[in-house]
């Protein structure tokens, strides 16, 4: 009878060490489910996820300090976020369109006079007609990447929160140049990469759905940006052969396009970024500098068939160039928007 208690014990102190370590692993998940779901913390497990992965993040940044006052270098900032921020993109795979085999034989340069000239501007290709009030605004522009700025005297610079000296200050002189021409503009300046570029799709993804439920007149969205090159990456000889040009003796940024093959639309969209490469190597030979193709991503493009990403300049050039580009990617626009209404 002695031997069968003492068994009887020993089984009873084996079931209570498991109920202990039970409730110890059970009380430890809760503590590390409450500290991350916690939002002074994580606002979600997504943002956990984007600390081991790097998504979310300007490239080369990855694990480090995110703050925009950080002024970190803004290596390929145009990250794919979208809805759920889940691809970080490198430029490596990039796909640049600089000819357009489709214009070639309609763009005529330079007129008899040898003055290139909007009479030469050709009908745009593989796009519809669209149907709008043009008492209305129609045309919504905004930023996704607010912050991005230009050169100033710390070329380590590169983000600014305020409007006058960030790239919301580009999109006012679009503003300007398209409403002088009769288009109607609702230009958002919200700063959608602030508190951090984690989910700056997102947000202005928000915003976009937003004017539409607002705004059932909005058919052409235009976000624009600046380019971003490391101080001290490889090629920034290279692009600053092509960072600026010289029109009618002003020094003047470039421009080019960015299109993301994931959007479901992307047919049309790369239709009508080529359009707006056409009419501005019509007016400007060597002003776009390209369409460029990311290798994977939607960039908001979807949100319709008259979508573009526009970056003007980079943070190697001045804002005073930046705006004189803007100034001429307005009346490109406007000669693009005239050409499509119905």
């Amino acid at each position: 009878m002695k031997r069968r208690r003492r068994r009887v014990r020993k089984n009873n102190d084996s079931y209570l060490i498991i109920i202990l370590i039970c409730l110890l692993i059970f009380n430890v998940g809760a503590l590390i489910y409450k500290f991350f779901t916690d939002n002074s913390v994580f606002n979600s497990f997504d943002d956990l996820k984007k600390i081991f992965t790097g998504y979310d993040l300007p490239f080369g940044l990855n694990n480090k300090d995110k703050d925009l006052d950080s002024n970190k270098p803004p290596i390929g900032e145009n990250v794919e976020a979208d809805i759920d921020d889940e691809h970080e993109l490198s430029t490596s795979g990039d796909f640049i369109i600089d000819r357009l085999d489709e214009y070639e034989s309609l763009i005529v340069i330079k007129d008899s006079q040898g003055v290139n000239s909007i009479e030469n501007i050709p009908k745009p290709l593989n796009i519809n007609k669209v149907s709008l009030n043009k008492d209305e605004n129609y045309i919504l522009m905004y930023h996704t990447h607010g912050t991005e700025s230009y050169l100033t005297d710390n070329p380590t610079e590169y983000h600014n929160q305020d409007t006058e000296k960030n790239v919301v200050s580009i999109g006012e002189v679009l503003q300007k140049v398209l409403e002088g021409n009769g288009h109607k503009v609702d230009h958002v300046k919200t700063l959608h990469d602030l508190p951090s570029y984690n989910s700056s799709y997102t947000r202005s993804l928000n915003t976009i759905n937003s004017k539409k439920a607002e705004n059932k007149n909005l058919k052409m969205f235009f976000d624009v940006h600046r380019d971003g090159v490391d101080s001290n990456a490889e090629y920034k000889d290279k692009f600053l052969k092509t960072a600026r040009i010289d029109i009618n003796g002003v020094s003047t940024a470039t421009f080019s396009l960015v299109v993301g093959p994931d959007t479901p639309n992307y047919e049309s969209v790369l239709s009508f970024a080529k359009y707006i490469k056409a009419v501005s190597d019509t007016l400007y030979p060597g002003f776009c500098t390209g369409i460029i193709v990311k290798p994977a991503g939607k960039y908001n493009l979807f949100a319709s068939d008259y979508s573009a990403l526009i970056e003007v300049g980079s943070n190697l050039i001045t804002q005073e160039e930046a705006k004189e580009a803007a100034k001429l990617i307005g009346e490109i626009l406007s000669l693009v928007i005239d050409s499509i209404i119905e």
